[in-house]
């Protein structure tokens, strides 16, 4: 994994080097889309940059919380509503 930085939006991104081999590239600049802007730049993957990481936000990886624990009674509400759609 090597960190670099989108020339469009200026985010900070880890990219790993498994599709590198295949990608387009001239030398060590590949054609990278960036993540957060979703625009694609010549990005050279073998230097990385200093800066920290900004990809993905913070927020988006603390709202990836788990489901509160369910009571068996709410468990079987559950299985009988989603049973009501299952082809017999």
């Amino acid at each position: 994994m090597t960190r670099v930085k989108c020339k469009k939006c200026g985010a900070v991104f880890e990219h790993g080097l498994g599709g590198a081999a295949l990608a387009p590239h001239i030398g060590p600049l590949h054609y990278v889309k960036c993540p957060a802007c979703g625009k694609r730049s010549w990005l050279d993957v073998y230097s990385s940059v200093k800066d920290p990481v900004t990809w993905p936000p913070e927020e988006k990886q603390r709202q990836q919380t788990p489901e509160p624990q369910l009571t068996e009674e709410e468990m079987e509400r559950k299985r009988i509503e989603e049973s009501k759609y299952e082809k017999s």
